[in-house]
């Protein structure tokens, strides 16, 4: 009796429709294969450099991510707070890691040299915008060496020795 009772009591009290589900929250998604970074450009008006931050489709090597990224710094900035510090018609030729010295090797096209306005202040947010990207977004790397053609180059603009591997850590 107590069964039966019980099974009367349910069907009465049962719900008449299924109980809907709750409604899927939004989530804030980041596509697959893309990431936020840093990249920094010159100031308009004083010889300095900012972080602009953006995301950034990306490849699943170190050495594709590195290229993505500094091509993105050529590109210039996405705001109207800066400037490319990198020399107009430049192009990024290839990317080299060296994993036991955790060093890149920055392959750019002579524009890098022969378009560049020169100055010291100009020649320093150029080096500066491009060690301090890569170092602010591979913290793996230590040291950018920037090569031209292929080649080591002494300066890019007659003010900086260029022909060593810059120091990420001291352009920080």
């Amino acid at each position: 009796t107590f069964l039966a009772l019980g099974a009367v009591f349910w069907l009465v009290m049962r719900p008449k429709h299924a109980p809907e589900a709750p409604a899927p929250k939004h989530v804030e998604s980041v596509p697959e294969g893309t990431r936020n970074v840093t990249l920094y450009f010159a100031d308009t008006d004083e010889p300095n450099i900012h972080g602009e931050t953006r995301e950034l489709a990306v490849g699943h090597r170190l050495d594709e991510q590195v290229r993505q990224v500094i091509d993105a710094l050529i590109a210039g900035p996405s705001g109207k707070d800066g400037i490319s510090a990198i020399p107009a018609g430049t192009q990024l030729l290839s990317v080299m890691v060296e994993s036991d010295s955790a060093t890149v090797y920055l392959d750019f096209s002579s524009d890098l040299v022969a378009a560049h306005p020169g100055g010291s202040a100009a020649e320093y947010c150029t080096i500066a915008s491009i060690v301090r990207t890569v170092g602010e977004n591979f913290p793996e790397l230590a040291r950018v060496q920037l090569l031209v053609d292929g080649a080591q180059v002494e300066s890019i603009a007659g003010h900086v020795r260029a022909d060593e591997p810059f120091i990420i850590q001291e352009w920080r």
